[in-house]
C-alpha cells in the first residue's frame, strides 16, 4: 500500500490541533514516523487474521500465474471477485483461487475505532460514539496502532478517530527490555505478592501458545533472573514500589529485588507501632 497519500492528512490533523498528542515527546515521535513512512506490505503468512480479499484466477485450461498482475482481482465477496475476473475476459470460463495470506494485524487493528460501531453503515453508535474523546496507550505502539487508526479514519470516514492521544510510559523487565512472554520477563503481580518457585514459573510458560524454541529461551531467562523463584513480597510492598517508580519519569525497569527491599520496609513499618507502644 502506498502510504504518502495517507500519511499527509494524518500529519495535518495533528498540526492543526484536530488531534493533540500528549506528551510533546510522543508528538515528535509521531511526526518522525509519519514523515519517513515507507510503503506497507499488507500480507502476512499467519494462521489467524482477516484473509486478504484478493483472488488470482486462470482463464480456461491455463495454469494460474500468481506473478501476472493481470490475473488478480479484489472483491468483498467471492461473487464480486468472479464478476470482475469475468469482465476482464468476457465469454470465457475463469477459475478463482483466493490468496491464503491474511492482512497485517495492525491493518485490522487500525479499523477498530469505527468498524466496531457498525461502519460502513451509518449506525446510531457511529453517530453517537464516533469520534471519541481520548485514546490512552503505551508510547511503543504510537506508530504501529495509533497512526494507523488516524489515517484510516480520515481516509474512510472523513474525520479523526479521537481528539486526544495520551501516551504513557512502558513497564519493562529488570534489564530494560520490553516485557514479552517469549523472553520470559513478564512478571505476574500475583506472583510478586504471593511468591512463586522457579519450577512454577517454568510451568506457566506451557500454558499458552508459545513456540517450543521460545519456551526454551524464556526458561533460560527465568533461570538467570529468578534462580530461586520470586519471594513473597505482599501487596503493600508492590504498591510502595510502584509509587516509588513513578518519581523517576520515563519507562520503568521492573525489578523484583527492588520490590523485595520494600517488603523489608513494610515489615519495619508494621513493627513500629508495637515498638512505640512498648516504650
Amino acid at each position: 500500500m502506498t502510504m504518502k497519500s495517507l500519511a499527509e492528512p494524518a500529519i495535518r490533523a495533528v498540526q492543526k490541533g484536530d488531534i493533540k498528542i500528549i506528551p510533546a515527546s510522543s508528538e515528535k515521535v509521531y511526526y518522525h514516523w509519519m514523515k519517513n513512512m515507507n510503503d506497507w506490505c499488507l500480507s502476512r503468512q499467519l494462521w489467524f487474521g482477516h484473509q486478504c480479499p484478493a483472488y488470482s484466477f486462470r482463464v480456461g485450461d491455463e495454469a494460474i500465474d500468481r506473478a501476472d498482475s493481470s490475473r488478480w482481482v479484489a472483491g468483498r465477496t467471492d461473487g464480486e471477485a468472479r464478476c470482475k475476473a469475468e469482465a476482464k475476459f468476457p465469454g470465457k470460463q475463469v477459475a478463482l483461487e483466493r490468496d491464503p495470506d491474511v492482512l497485517d494485524p495492525w491493518f485490522s487493528a487500525g479499523l477498530w475505532p469505527f468498524s466496531t460501531l457498525g461502519w460502513p453503515k451509518d449506525t446510531h453508535d457511529m453517530q453517537k460514539l464516533f469520534p471519541t474523546s481520548v485514546f490512552e496507550t503505551g508510547w511503543g505502539i504510537l506508530f504501529f496502532w495509533v497512526a494507523r487508526m488516524i489515517f484510516f479514519s480520515i481516509y474512510l470516514t472523513g474525520t479523526v478517530p479521537f481528539k486526544e492521544v495520551y501516551c504513557h510510559s512502558l513497564i519493562r523487565g529488570s534489564e530494560g527490555r520490553k516485557m514479552s512472554k517469549s523472553l520470559g520477563n513478564v512478571v505476574d503481580p500475583i506472583d510478586i505478592m504471593e511468591g512463586i518457585s522457579l519450577q512454577a514459573l517454568h510451568a506457566k510458560l506451557h500454558v499458552g501458545n508459545l513456540d517450543p524454541k521460545e519456551i526454551k529461551t524464556a526458561e533460560r531467562y527465568q533461570r538467570t533472573a529468578f534462580p530461586q523463584g520470586i519471594p513473597e513480597c505482599g501487596a503493600d510492598a508492590l504498591r510502595m514500589a510502584l509509587i516509588g517508580y513513578t518519581t523517576g519519569g520515563g519507562d520503568i525497569s521492573f525489578d523484583t529485588n527492588v520490590i523485595h527491599s520494600y517488603r523489608r520496609s513494610v515489615i519495619r513499618c508494621t513493627r513500629l507501632p508495637n515498638t512505640l507502644s512498648g516504650a
